[in-house]
């Protein structure tokens, strides 16, 4: 039988799904069931079917006459192809079927104007490391186990130069007082001009005297800024529910709880950031530092060229640090 690819469509997501979640169990087979059903609640069979016409995301399985034995879970995000998750039933492994389903997915982001192609790798996994090392892909950084419980490697393939237009980008941060939206912005600031970028930062706040709202409107480019203030940004992040209804930005990465229909459009990413701190971290201040690694990985920002220790106090630096990288590896 020829083996063949196509795009997972609505009647095959459930089988698609059951073998994503046998490759969740086979990876972290160490891991707690808690820790595995938090890998397979990624990608549930709901939100599979919901994102299947989404022109961002990639779903594509691999066919032996009716047997679903492959699949590729991959998003296209700011000019960055990201692969999150790829499987093989285990009984057809070592046959080339995983490396023709990751030409196919490369191919896709080209299509798609990526200029980078990225993914997360497990030390142990050594064939899926060699696999994607096969397609050029360079390991750019180690982040070690005792950053959030397993150790992760971050590999990228160049697909094409970085296209003019990302050169500049407007970012806007919302949040209400006390998660640390003005901390956020100010070390994304720092970051952002240590690494040679033009940086405008402008903090807004509401007119409350206390628990109001807090909104950050950042620009950094590789020119001179004319211009510090703006009306629509590139990106946006939302910690809670905007008093000001709706948050003009291109793309928006929401926190789960200040979802609301009703008031915001344009999502691109719903993601738990408060269930993570304190699922991860045990406290809900390291919010603002989870999804400043969130953000730092979509606008493309080498994680390995931030001088953390410069960055936050020592007091804080290790669970900073360590919030700061469980964001930017986050997989959703």
């Amino acid at each position: 039988m020829k083996y063949e690819i196509k795009k997972l469509e609505e009647h095959e997501v459930k089988e698609t799904v059951e073998l994503f979640k046998a490759i969740v169990d086979e990876l972290h087979a160490d891991s707690s069931n808690i820790e595995r059903s938090h890998y397979k609640a990624t990608h549930p069979v709901k939100k599979v079917k919901e994102q299947l016409n989404d022109k961002n995301n990639i779903y594509l399985i691999g066919k032996l006459g009716e047997e679903i034995i492959s699949f590729m879970f991959a998003l296209v995000s700011d000019g960055i192809g990201n692969i999150h998750w790829l499987g093989v039933k285990p009984e057809y492994r070592k046959r080339g079927y995983a490396k023709v389903l990751t030409d196919k997915t490369i191919k896709q982001f080209t299509r798609k104007s990526c200029h980078e192609a990225r993914v997360f790798a497990y030390p142990e996994a050594k064939a899926a490391y060699k696999l994607f090392k096969s397609f050029d892909f360079e390991e750019k950084s180690f982040i070690d186990e005792q950053f959030f419980g397993i150790s992760i490697i971050l590999m990228e393939k160049t697909l094409a130069p970085v296209p003019v237009k990302k050169i500049a980008k407007k970012i806007v941060l919302v949040g209400e007082a006390g998660q640390g939206i003005k901390l956020m912005a100010h070390t994304l600031g720092n970051i952002l001009a240590k690494m040679g970028k033009e940086v405008s930062l402008n903090i807004i706040y509401g007119t409350e005297v206390r628990g109001g709202e807090i909104t950050a409107e950042l620009i950094y480019s590789d020119e001179k800024i004319d211009t510090p203030f703006f009306d629509k940004a590139d990106l946006g992040v939302c910690l809670s529910k905007s008093k000001k209804g709706q948050i003009n930005a291109k793309e928006l990465i929401v926190e789960e709880t200040a979802y609301d229909s009703d008031l915001l459009y344009s999502i691109s990413e719903k993601v738990p950031f408060a269930k993570i701190a304190m699922d991860e971290f045990h406290s809900p201040v390291f919010v603002n530092m989870i999804a400043l690694g969130r953000l730092l990985n979509i606008i493309g920002i080498k994680i390995e060229k931030v001088d953390f220790d410069s960055e936050f106090r020592s007091k804080f630096l290790e669970e900073n640090t360590r919030a700061v990288k469980f964001g930017y590896t986050y997989r959703d």
